[in-house]
């Protein structure tokens, strides 16, 4: 696999993996990403509906700077990652457990409460494809076979 770019979320912790990968990617252009910052979606009072009363009191003690209220900046994130075109691109994310989630939900389809549960280990690896002629597809979540 070729990657054209490394987008590393800008918490020390992906700048760190991603000081890891540019090792083994010496020819991959990186670069911190607001798109991949760490957050959570959290649901305005106008949605709690939408997710199960056994969640919202977790949600309820989001710290204020991880919040993502209706997950606008997880939307946000889908629809620049998400855009096919002409030209194939392959693009490698150095994320956070709920950013991978929001993604891998997107594509399935699911409600917007399912990203919770879909635990991602450390340097674990998820690969969605998008392409123009058809839906986007999980390909692999959550691999550790490289470990």
């Amino acid at each position: 696999m070729s990657f054209s770019q490394i987008h590393h979320s800008p918490l020390v912790r992906a700048a760190q993996t991603t000081d890891v990968l540019t090792h083994h990617l010496p020819q991959v252009p990186r670069h911190p990403c607001d798109f991949v910052a760490d957050r959570t979606p959290v649901p305005s009072a106008a949605r709690r509906d939408q997710y199960p009363d056994r969640w919202l009191s977790w949600l309820d003690g989001v710290p204020g700077e991880e919040r993502d209220k209706d997950a606008a900046a997880l939307q946000g994130a889908v629809q620049h990652f998400g855009v096919t075109s002409e030209v194939d691109r392959c693009e490698l994310l150095v994320t956070h457990n709920f950013v991978i989630g929001w993604f891998v939900r997107h594509v399935l389809q699911t409600p917007v409460w399912r990203w919770i549960g879909l635990d991602s280990a450390n340097c674990g690896l998820t690969i969605v494809t998008w392409e123009s002629d058809q839906s986007p597809q999980v390909v692999a979540f959550n691999d550790t076979g490289h470990l």
